[in-house]
C-alpha cells in the first residue's frame, strides 16, 4: 500500500511539474543590443547597436554569427538606431534614424546592400526631413520593390500616410492625395507597423473619424490603397501576414486586441486578459508549429495563442520583436535576443 501511495504522489508531482514549466528559450549571444529583425533566405538578419553606432549581423540556421560590413555616407548615419529592415532574399534594406538638430527631430538614413555590405545611400535632405516631413515607421518588400512607410504633411489636414520607393539609389515620396492614405478634415489616420502581404503590404495604426477613435489597416495590392476598420478597436500596434491571412494585433479599451483577416473580412479574435497601455509596443505575431502566436510580457515573457497563454522560460522585458527564419523563431525581449527551443 505504501508502495502505491508513494508511485501516486511520484507520478502527481510529475504532472504538477510538467504543467508549471514554460516554453523552452535559449539566449543568442550577441556583442551589442539587438533592435530589429529580418530574415533573408533562410538566414535571420539582425538590426544591432552598441552604444553610439549601428551594426548588422546576420546568424545561419547552424548558429553561425557574421557581421555584415556597415558603410554609413552621412554623420547620424553613423550613429542609427534601426527603425526596420526588410529583405527578399537578395537585397537588405534599412530604415535607421537618430535624433539631432536643434529640434531635435529624428534625422533618418537609407540603407541597402547584401550579406556581404549594407551601405546608407545617402538622400536630399527633403526627402525625409525639412517643411512637411513626419515620422518614418518601417520599410517593407513589394513585388514593385521596397518601400518606406511613414507620415508626411497633409494637404488638408493633419498627417497623410505616405510612401517612399526606391529605385537608382534614391527614395521618393509618392503623392498620398486622393488615395486612402490622405487624411481629411473628417478623417485624420496614424500609421504605427507595416508589413509584407502577398505581393503588397499592409500597414496598421489608428484613425479619428468624426471624433471617434478606431483601429484601421490600410492595404496595398501592388496597385491601389484601400483601408479597412477593424471591430471594436482602438489602435493597431503590429501585423504579420502569411497564407493569405493577415494577423493584427493592438489596443482595445486598454486589453490586447487581435484581429484576423484580409480585404474588408476582418474578425477579432477572444484572448487573454491583457493590459496594454496607451505606450505599448507589441511584436507582429509569428506561427509557431502552424499556431499563430504573439510574445508579450504580461507578468514575464508569454506565448498567447487564441485563449491561451504560456510562460516563456528564459526571455524577459519587452517584446520588440519577433520573427521566423527557417523553422526557427526568435525574439527580442529585455533588450536580448532568444531562440525558441
Amino acid at each position: 500500500m505504501r508502495r502505491l501511495m508513494l508511485a501516486v504522489l511520484l507520478v502527481l508531482t510529475g504532472c504538477s511539474s510538467g504543467a508549471d514549466n514554460g516554453v523552452g528559450f535559449t539566449a543568442v549571444d550577441l556583442t551589442a543590443t539587438p533592435e530589429a529583425l529580418a530574415t533573408h533566405a533562410d538566414m535571420l538578419v539582425i538590426g544591432t547597436r552598441p552604444s553610439d553606432h549601428p551594426e548588422l549581423v546576420t546568424r545561419t540556421k547552424d548558429g553561425t554569427l557574421t557581421n555584415v560590413r556597415l558603410t554609413p555616407t552621412t554623420p547620424y548615419g553613423k550613429e542609427a538606431h534601426w527603425y526596420g529592415i526588410t529583405s527578399d532574399g537578395t537585397t537588405i534594406t534599412g530604415v535607421g534614424g537618430e535624433r539631432g538638430g536643434a529640434h531635435g527631430n529624428v534625422r533618418w538614413s537609407a540603407w541597402t546592400g547584401d550579406t556581404r555590405q549594407i551601405v546608407e545611400k545617402t538622400q536630399a535632405f527633403s526627402t525625409f526631413g525639412g517643411y512637411g516631413a513626419g515620422e518614418l515607421i518601417g520599410v517593407v518588400r513589394t513585388a514593385q520593390g521596397p518601400r518606406i512607410i511613414g507620415t508626411w504633411q497633409s494637404a488638408k489636414a493633419g498627417l497623410d500616410i505616405a510612401a517612399w520607393t526606391y529605385a537608382e539609389d534614391t527614395w521618393t515620396r509618392q503623392p498620398s492625395a486622393g488615395t486612402a492614405l490622405e487624411s481629411s478634415q473628417d478623417l485624420l489616420r496614424f500609421p504605427l507597423a507595416v508589413t509584407q502581404n502577398g505581393d503588397g503590404a499592409l500597414v496598421a495604426g489608428w484613425q479619428i473619424a468624426k471624433g471617434t477613435v478606431g483601429a484601421a489597416v490600410w492595404q496595398f495590392d501592388g496597385t491601389t490603397w484601400t483601408t479597412a476598420t477593424l471591430p471594436d478597436g482602438d489602435a493597431a500596434l503590429a501585423a504579420r501576414c502569411w497564407d493569405g491571412t493577415c494577423h493584427v494585433v493592438g489596443r482595445a479599451k486598454g486589453k490586447l486586441a487581435w484581429w484576423t483577416g484580409s480585404g474588408s473580412d476582418w474578425r477579432k479574435l477572444t484572448t487573454p486578459d491583457i493590459p496594454v497601455g496607451d505606450d505599448a509596443v507589441l511584436a507582429a505575431p509569428v506561427p509557431v508549429n502552424g499556431t499563430p502566436t504573439l510574445f508579450v510580457d504580461h507578468n514575464g515573457v508569454k506565448l498567447v495563442s487564441g485563449k491561451d497563454e504560456r510562460p516563456a522560460d528564459g526571455p524577459s522585458g519587452e517584446v520588440v520583436a519577433a520573427e521566423k527564419a527557417d523553422d526557427q523563431v526568435f525574439v527580442i525581449a529585455g533588450g536580448r535576443l532568444w531562440r525558441l527551443s
